[in-house]
């Protein structure tokens, strides 16, 4: 009886416990929506906010070119050379101010003209397009009734929309042109529509006729935003959208919630959507900028919080309902508890000895920590590069096991990638079957030494000495290699050789000399000797025959010093005039390169003198031209320091990079070429290093490239190219420069390399730049010059000696 009683009374709890859970619930969900409700509210509050910032940042940013345009007009230069323009009935119609504001607005516009009341161009900035889009005419003729700025429409022009802002040009208090500048939607969009993000959301612009002029899909933009959506989806009911878009085209600005389809969506789900929209005046026209944001996104937070609440809450219930149901069943199950005491302190023992073990565990752990930190230690403090291979069952090696910091900063390469590499992929000599070889001749001796090159990341080598061991880990032959880097060393070898080869020339050139110059003189010595022999020995006559010819030996020896003085000195006043020619034309460049600063200083100062005129010169104007004015200094200045460089560099010799060398002393005849018209390209197809005065070599390239530039000039108008190719060939680094200035006639080409040889006219060459590239490449490269007629041009190869290639050009 008791049994039932209790079960009653259990039956009765839970009852009044589920009919709670459903009042907690129910007032979750009121609760839900009235939170979700208010957040609706307040987000579409800031989405309007946001709207009506974008529409503002879009008046503002024609308002600003507007502004910028006046200024340009009543710019004191401008005036001047429009007076000169109109003075010349049209004939001087270049206005650099133009080309200044393009090259300061790059970022912000696509074009700025100058039209005449005929919208025919008077000048524009870039020169490179002279179209005009179809309704300029009546742009012109607004512009010209209303005398003030104006607006154009939108309007496709080559795939794109662009829209223009015009200004009337005044002279004498009539119009007599018009400055306009041309944008595109592209622009206006990437700086201000696309940076609003908000979740799924996103902004767009429609103009005042609901025609789509920015947004993420391109292919809607000049569509109608009602049309294009009907069209693609006909099946759905469009009336909350157009309902929307009707107040937007009245010139409203607001918020609403309506369904629609995310243009990103694969799916093509229809969503339930909420947004703002505000009207941006632009001249006599206004568009709309609308934010909008998935409703679904927006109250996923509170929604998914409520969830965890009425779970958590259901959760409780039910938990305390089981603790009702434990209660219950405990009083029916005494003994069946005492029975799990008596276990439960049996797996308290347990627990007891399984702590022990755990503590035990632990200690072994620190332990195993320290040994792996102490190896690690050891492992990366060495100065030599480490790897641990890992050995297939042929002895190839498979993916790296180990490396240490040391290889990973002198190959370059992250360790993670280090470790999904084999050694063959950074080895330049090794193959399979050297690799195979090396690791059976390991088996025998347990360990040897033997040098090999290794590449880096970039490409370039590093000559290396391995000192490698085999070993066993885990019952599998691993392989450890030490390696350490000899560049120094192999460059002291070569050098070495090069002073070697030097001497046995100097010898052998000294001995045939003597030889043939004095085989005449030795033969009278011999025959005198001959006929004294009545009155000396034989062995005194070949003293004296001894003593003769040391005679010759220390005047042949005073001779040859003397001509390698003087050819010295020769040498020395040929380099010093071509180092003059070529200074001559460097200032010639670096007068280019001063030009267009000089000329965006003089518009800066123009820009003072009318802002202080017209009492707009505020603090904020005056420091952005200060700076950018000290921006064009630092530039000129760096150019005079470059120049500096050029011809008082370090005098000792060191080894550097071609392709390095060759970029820098192009960088000198930049505004040179561009002037010109020239199109220079560099290919580097593998750079190299090579060894001697990095200044001298940038002098060849410079007189050589200068040569091909006079050349183009001389010979071609149009389509000037010269190319430069940067490549190794074995032992050695080649430069190619080739031109197309229709090469020299075959029967001087020989002649070109001579002294005071040059086919310029006169006081337009001194005849010495080729000829001292050629000594300055033979004598202290070691290397030569090759000249030939090619492809409708001159091509004149460069070889030089490269550092850290073996004999194979490896």
């Amino acid at each position: 009886m008791e049994e039932k009683n209790d079960l009653r009374d259990l039956v009765k709890l839970i009852f009044a416990t589920l009919l709670g859970v459903a009042i907690i619930i129910l007032a979750f969900y009121v609760n839900y929506k009235n939170i979700r409700d208010y957040i609706i509210s307040k987000e579409q509050q800031q989405l309007l906010t946001i709207s009506k910032s974008v529409s503002r940042s879009l008046e503002q940013y024609f308002d600003y070119h507007r502004e910028n345009l006046q200024i340009i007009t009543k710019n004191q230069s401008f005036k001047e050379q429009f007076k000169k323009y109109i003075s010349s009935d049209g004939l001087n119609s270049q206005f650099n101010s133009l080309e200044d504001y393009y090259i300061i607005q790059e970022d912000n516009i696509d074009r700025i003209q100058l039209l005449n009341l005929d919208s025919h161009i008077i000048d524009q900035y870039p020169k490179n397009d002279l179209s005009i889009h179809p309704y300029i005419l009546s742009d012109i003729q607004k512009v010209l009734k209303m005398k003030t700025s104006v607006v154009s429409k939108v309007y496709p022009y080559n795939g794109q929309f662009f829209i223009r802002l015009y200004e009337p040009v005044f002279y004498n208090s009539k119009i007599k042109a018009i400055l306009c500048i041309q944008v595109k939607l592209d622009r206006i969009y990437e700086q201000f529509v696309k940076p609003i993000r908000t979740g799924k959301g996103y902004a767009s612009v429609k103009d005042q006729h609901g025609i789509l002029l920015m947004h993420p899909k391109k292919e809607d933009i000049g569509k109608n935003v009602i049309k294009a959506r009907k069209e693609e989806f006909p099946d759905y009911d469009w009336s909350e959208l157009e309902a929307l878009v009707q107040k937007q085209m009245n010139g409203e600005s607001g918020v609403g919630i309506y369904h629609s389809i995310w243009y990103h969506d694969k799916n093509k789900k229809r969503v339930k959507k909420f947004s703002a929209y505000s009207p941006a005046r632009i001249g006599d026209q206004f568009w709309i900028v609308t934010v909008s944001m998935d409703y679904a996104e927006m109250t996923k937070f509170i929604r998914t919080q409520t969830y965890k609440t009425v779970t958590f809450v259901t959760i409780v219930i039910l938990i305390f309902i089981s603790c009702m149901l434990y209660i219950y069943k405990i009083k029916k199950d005494k003994r069946i508890l005492e029975k799990e005491a008596s276990l439960l302190k049996q797996v308290n023992e347990l627990n007891i000895e399984l702590e022990k073990d755990i503590e035990q565990r632990k200690c072994l752990e620190k332990e195993l920590i320290r040994n792996k930190e102490k190896y690690e230690r050891l492992f990366n403090s060495g100065s030599d590069c480490i790897f641990v291979l890992n050995l297939d069952n042929k002895n190839l090696p498979t993916e790296f096991l180990e490396v240490n910091k040391k290889a990973c900063k002198s190959l370059g390469y992250d360790k993670s990638t280090f470790l999904n590499m084999s050694y063959l992929d950074i080895s330049k000599d090794s193959s399979i079957e050297k690799f195979k070889h090396m690791v059976e001749s390991l088996k025998k001796n347990q360990s040897m030494i033997f040098e090999d090159t290794l590449v880096t990341s970039s490409g370039e080598t590093i000559p290396v000495e391995i000192n490698a061991h085999l070993f066993k880990l885990e019952n599998q032959l691993k392989l450890i290699l030490i390696s350490r880097d000899i560049t120094n060393r192999k460059i002291q070898e070569e050098a070495l050789k090069r002073s070697e080869e030097r001497f046995r020339k100097i010898i052998n050139q000294v001995a045939s000399e003597i030889s043939v110059g004095q085989r005449e003189k030795d033969i009278d010595i011999y025959e005198a000797s001959n006929k004294q022999s009545t009155f000396y020995s034989d062995i005194e006559n070949k003293n004296r025959i001894a003593l003769e010819l040391e005679k010759i030996n220390i005047k042949l020896e005073e001779m040859f010093k003397k001509e390698v003085d003087e050819n010295k000195r020769k040498e020395a006043l040929m380099i010093y005039q071509s180092r003059l020619a070529a200074m001559g034309e460097m200032i010639g460049n670096i007068a280019h390169q001063w030009r267009q600063p000089i000329s965006g200083l003089g518009l800066m100062f123009s820009n003072i003198q009318d802002a202080y005129k017209y009492g707009e010169l505020t603090e904020e104007y005056l420091e952005e031209l200060v700076e950018k004015s000290n921006r064009l200094i630092n530039r000129m200045s760096q150019t005079i320091d470059d120049f500096r460089y050029f011809f008082n560099p370090k005098s000792e010799e060191v080894v550097f990079s071609v392709k390095e060398n060759v970029e820098a002393t192009i960088d000198f005849l930049e505004e040179h070429l561009r002037l010109n018209g020239i199109m220079l390209n560099i290919d580097v197809i593998e750079d190299g290093m090579i060894y001697g005065h990095a200044n001298q070599y940038s002098q060849v390239i410079f007189n050589i490239v200068q040569n091909a530039i006079d050349a183009l000039i001389k010979n071609r108008l149009n389509r000037r190219k010269i190319n430069i190719r940067i490549f190794a060939k074995g032992l050695y680094q080649v430069v190619e420069i080739q031109d197309n200035g229709k090469g020299i006639d075959e029967k001087i080409i020989n002649d070109v390399f001579k002294p005071y040889f040059t086919t310029k006219s006169k006081g337009k060459g001194t005849g010495l730049g080729l000829h001292m590239s050629k000594v300055i490449i033979e004598k202290n490269f070691h290397g030569n010059i090759n000249i030939a007629n090619q492809n409708d041009g001159l091509c004149v190869s460069i070889i030089v000696p490269r550092i850290g290639v073996d004999e194979d050009g490896r």
